[in-house]
């Protein structure tokens, strides 16, 4: 989805209500997909060549291709940013720890937690689902 991975949640809510028989397989899906991907799939090299979690974490060095290779970047969990991105399941904390679906949304927006809370590992102040679904 585009920048909010709970959505993957809602629409396995809405299967589940609407074709019940293909829930298990859409669910399957999602938990393979695995949710926001920032620092494992997704990255972003600025024009400066500064390596960054994702498009939307530019406040956030990595290093710099103009002085090591991508690979060692990518693949250096030295940062503590990066480490956490890429353990499973993420160091989240609040609502999210708590979600039973969090292998389907992966914690969602963690720059977004960061930008609104000031702690990466915080819920995401954009997860709209509400206290029942993210039970189960």
């Amino acid at each position: 989805t585009g920048n909010n991975d709970a959505d993957g949640v809602f629409l396995l809510h809405w299967v589940r209500r609407h074709y019940p028989e293909r829930a298990g397989h859409i669910e399957a899906r999602l938990r393979q997909w695995g949710g926001n991907s920032s620092g494992v799939n997704i990255s972003n090299i600025d024009n400066q060549g500064r390596v960054h979690p994702d498009t939307m974490w530019w406040h956030h060095d990595l290093g710099n291709v103009k002085e090591r290779p991508f690979s060692e970047i990518w693949q250096d969990t030295s940062d503590p940013i990066m480490a956490g991105l890429k353990q499973s399941p993420r160091p989240v904390k609040g609502r999210c720890a708590a979600c039973a679906f969090l292998s389907i949304c992966n914690g969602n927006t963690r720059v977004r937690a960061l930008q609104l809370t000031g702690d990466p590992w915080a819920e995401d102040p954009g997860c709209y689902l509400t206290d029942e679904e993210i039970a189960r």
